[in-house]
């Protein structure tokens, strides 16, 4: 059961904001500590009082806080930083008050019912146990794997929020604007890195960055707006999404990730196989091929060449082509870590157990082992299967379009992670997660929208009734009045020309 929420009077949300600052400036001024850290709880009161009165709004704040939320790093082992950032804290205090809805409103079910929730639960029930079984036998630092577990449960809670807040298409619209939003934003700051030289990364992302995560989010909000603009919206809305899609375009390309190159590739070809207009999309890829090979970017041209033109004996070799080196010693680390896979076969060494690796299946077969890798092609399998389940099913021109730009990312993603780790990326993660909710509970969205019109439409049809029956009433009411009024005439004529007989007869017998 859902409850939809009253919003509440802004009067008394301020006066409690009032307290709290004071009480936290009073406190600073008592006790000594920072002022960052004053307002630092200031802020996080603030988020707290806006979830609590509007959830949409702390979600909303939480979607642009996953591109502009800066790191802390708490610890590191080799290959990996334990950080903490901005999101993590919103997405706390955003389950906080959600637990806190669900304990004043007894009617609000604590799990909604989605076609993932079995694969989820099974997936982090694996990755727990092997977890432990990794820090029993030493591989594994139990805090260390401690707070990377809580990063993927961080993502599933995440999924969950959004299955059981969501309940309208006007949320959803909200929530792409916010999405939509945060993409120009982030795209705008990536094109004013292009003259710098330098390959284009997202925000907060340090002095070195990560282009190629940066490339995973541009492609997976690409594959978004594309499949909107593709069904039969407003022209508005087609405007803003093509628009969108070329502003997106641009800093992809500097991303100068190859493994986003690839993914875009295999998402398009989805789109291509899944959309009735083929020829359309063809010449627009045909046009986009013409005009990278007239423009000519050096950078990108100098990115793929790159990639094949190592010359060095020890470099990795393809048939007759030597890679470079990095992708040499991405595959040797492949090759590594699978001979080190051998000795933890069934479980793995643990979640955080193993060094650094580019590459998501192989990071699950050697930190979860088989089982592990399993349970997350399970998951894959299910979100694969579910979502073009749910595309084909929906008539709503949006949730169609929602639904196969969801598909084509999904599908870029995999691609994507054959060379890195996608799936456990946040910045690509928490995007991810909060679309997969929007897309699994659309088909309980769109039945009760068809149920609330089937409502309206049978109202609609009572009252025609009744204003058929009365204005048949009305008629049969003038039919009578009619008759009668006819039928008094009849009688006046039939008594006048009695009259007038009756007056001859009286003459004719004067005469």
């Amino acid at each position: 059961m859902r409850i939809e929420w009253q919003e509440q009077k802004l009067g008394p949300v301020l006066l409690i904001l009032a307290i709290l600052a004071i009480g936290i400036i009073l406190g600073q001024l008592i006790t000594g500590f920072s002022f960052r850290i004053a307002l630092a709880l200031i802020f996080f009161s603030i988020i707290l009082i806006i979830t609590l009165v509007n959830t949409d709004a702390g979600l909303a704040i939480l979607i642009f806080s996953m591109l502009f939320s800066p790191e802390i790093i708490l610890g590191q082992i080799p290959g990996r930083d334990i950080v903490v950032r901005l999101d993590d804290i919103l997405l706390a205090i955003i389950t906080v008050s959600w637990f806190a809805k669900t304990a004043i409103n007894k009617g609000l079910a604590l799990f909604i019912k989605t076609p993932l929730n079995r694969p989820i639960i099974v997936y982090i029930l694996v990755c727990l146990v092997a977890t432990l079984k990794g820090a029993a036998q030493g591989h594994v630092s139990f805090l260390k794997g401690f707070f990377f577990l809580l990063r993927y449960f961080e993502y599933f809670l995440l999924y969950i929020l959004v299955a059981n807040h969501v309940h309208s298409k006007k949320q959803i619209k909200f929530f792409l604007n916010a999405f939509f939003l945060t993409c120009a934003v982030v795209s705008v700051y990536g094109i004013l890195q292009i003259p710098r030289g330098v390959r284009v990364s997202a925000p907060f992302e340090g002095e070195v960055g990560e282009p190629n995560t940066f490339g995973g989010y541009l492609l997976f909000l690409f594959c978004i707006a594309v499949g909107i603009f593709l069904h039969n919206m407003s022209k508005r809305t087609k405007y803003a999404m093509s628009g969108l899609a070329v502003l997106i375009f641009i800093p992809f390309l500097f991303t100068l990730s190859r493994a986003s190159y690839l993914a875009i590739i295999f998402s398009y070809i989805t789109f291509i196989l899944f959309q009735k207009r083929r020829t359309a999309l063809i010449a627009v890829l045909a046009m986009i091929i013409v005009s990278v090979l007239v423009l000519r970017p050096e950078a990108v041209f100098s990115r793929v060449k790159y990639t094949f033109s190592g010359a060095q004996s020890q470099l990795v070799k393809v048939g007759d082509v030597r890679l470079d080196s990095s992708s040499s010693a991405r595959i040797k680390s492949w090759q590594q870590s699978f001979e080190d896979w051998k000795r933890n076969p069934i479980l793995g060494r643990g979640v955080s157990g193993y060094g650094f690796i580019d590459g998501q299946y192989i990071v699950n077969l050697v930190e979860t082992g088989v089982i592990g890798l399993f349970a997350f092609l399970w998951l894959l399998w299910s979100i694969y299967k579910h979502s073009l389940k749910i595309h084909r099913e929906m008539h709503d021109e949006l949730y169609k379009g929602l639904t196969l730009g969801f598909f084509a990312g999904f599908i870029g993603l995999l691609i994507h992670s054959l060379t890195a780790n996608t799936f456990i990326i946040i910045r690509i993660m928490e995007p991810f997660w909060f679309m997969a909710a929007l897309v699994m509970i659309l088909p309980q969205i769109e039945e009760k929208e068809g149920v609330e019109v089937g409502v309206e439409e049978e109202e609609k049809g009572k009252e025609m009734d009744e204003q058929d029956t009365q204005k048949t009433a009305e008629e049969k009411q003038a039919v009578i009045e009619f008759s009668f009024h006819k039928a008094s005439g009849l009688k006046e004529i039939l008594s006048s020309v009695s009259s007038n007989l009756e007056s001859l007869f009286t003459i004719e017998k004067w005469r």
